[in-house]
């Protein structure tokens, strides 16, 4: 099974380099997955899908926490598999514009072909159930471009009107610059492609970051403990994780028990 090798820019805090490695999957049927009808709707899409829940100790469905202290969540049925892993850190982290993190891969192992269309959705459950769809990689990317173009101007603006703060202000716009940069390379190398993939043996995998936006009015500081419900929209199907931080007291267990 592939392996994954991912290196957090400079902006994370804790800034740090970490390893996503692959183990072997599940082949397990995903009958085992609690199985529903949809009645969910997110703006004007009003389709009901089959819905796979995952469900802790079913079979296809694991969870992990890795030895650099990250969490794991993984989902596998006849021939797809989904990954999610959110740092445990995640609520601590200070990213541009509060934007919550998580990595994703879909992998596929059927023998045909399978169209992924990139449709994230996360629910705030301890945030009025607030329901946000994942920040564009290359929108996300323009905004950030055009808020460096702003502090520029503004800086410059500030030393004219007080040249003895030059310095100053120089250092930490260089340093907003270098910070906003790296995250804009970032977004741009590592972000989830948001078009439609077909996966195929051949690519067989689509996998990157995405970014939820949190500057909602309905979303406040973050609680000792978070809840969200991701789902994951496919075109005939959607997979939801329920995902907490902390990871509840259960799947803990679960965890010790498989080590």
């Amino acid at each position: 099974m592939l392996g994954f090798s991912l290196i957090l820019s400079r902006w994370l805090s804790p800034r740090a380099r970490f390893g996503f490695r692959g183990g072997t999957m599940l082949s397990c049927a995903i009958l085992g997955c609690v199985v529903l009808l949809s009645t969910a709707s997110f703006a004007s899409d009003k389709k009901q899908l089959p819905m796979v829940r995952w469900t802790a100790g079913a079979p296809g469905c694991t969870f992990e926490r890795t030895d650099d202290g990250h969490f794991r969540w993984t989902m596998t049925g006849s021939d797809l598999s989904v990954n999610i892993m959110l740092d445990s850190q995640e609520l601590k982290k200070h990213r541009f514009y509060r934007l919550l993190g998580m990595y994703v891969a879909v992998i596929y192992s059927g023998k045909d072909k399978f169209e992924f269309p990139a449709d994230l959705r996360l629910d705030f459950i301890r945030h009025h159930d607030v329901l946000e769809g994942y920040e564009d990689p290359a929108q996300l990317s323009n905004t950030l471009q055009n808020d460096i173009d702003t502090k520029v101007f503004q800086t410059e603006r500030k030393i004219k009107k007080d040249p003895k703060t030059s310095e100053e202000k120089t250092t930490l716009l260089r340093e907003y610059e270098k910070d906003a940069s790296e995250f804009i390379e970032f977004l741009s190398t590592q972000g989830l492609d948001p078009n439609t993939v077909m996966l195929t043996p051949g690519n067989p995998e689509a996998h990157g970051w995405v970014f939820f936006a949190t500057k909602n009015k309905w979303i406040g500081p973050w609680k000792d403990r978070e809840d969200f419900m991701l789902s994951v929209w496919m075109k005939d199907k959607i997979w939801q994780f329920p995902i907490s931080l902390p990871p509840s007291e259960s799947d803990v267990t679960l965890r010790k028990q498989s080590d």
